[in-house]
């Protein structure tokens, strides 16, 4: 069951686990994670932040004992289903590690300098990943 987490610390830790950035998730506007508990652990999250018709997918994280499994896969379907139904159409998102990952579910690749004013003015795409960073973009069906 994927449920929002409302514990930034147990998402933090999680993430520094997986060896993914943190520094910007206790801003006064920190991303809605989504999260899958396992045996009452944390086992994998995805964030989400939106900003109007955009979103930024970000710090899509499985512990390494529980990879192999689809949580990821749910997760990001998670994701977008709660982005299409808040008014999203277009989710972006950078990636150092996952680029097959994303782009075996639809995601493409897209030029930074194409990215909407709202996400390049998120910390992840200001600074937080590096320019060699995969940048990409999926745009989402509406709901009926």
């Amino acid at each position: 069951m994927i449920n929002v987490i409302t514990s930034i610390d147990a998402v933090k830790d999680l993430l520094q686990q997986c060896a993914l950035p943190t520094a910007d998730i206790a801003s006064r506007q920190p991303p809605v994670f989504f999260g899958i508990h396992i045996h009452d652990r944390l086992t994998a999250v995805v964030g989400l932040e939106l900003f109007g018709s955009v979103g930024l997918l970000r710090s899509l994280a499985v512990l390494p004992e529980s990879r192999g499994q689809g949580l990821a896969r749910r997760l990001v379907a998670f994701a977008e289903d709660y982005a299409a139904s808040r008014g999203v159409t277009s989710l972006y998102l950078l990636t150092e590690t996952a680029e097959t990952f994303f782009r075996k579910i639809g995601y493409q690749p897209a030029a930074r300098s194409d990215a909407p004013q709202d996400i390049r003015a998120t910390s992840q795409f200001a600074g937080l990943c590096p320019a060699s960073s995969s940048f990409l973009s999926k745009h989402l069906d509406t709901p009926v």
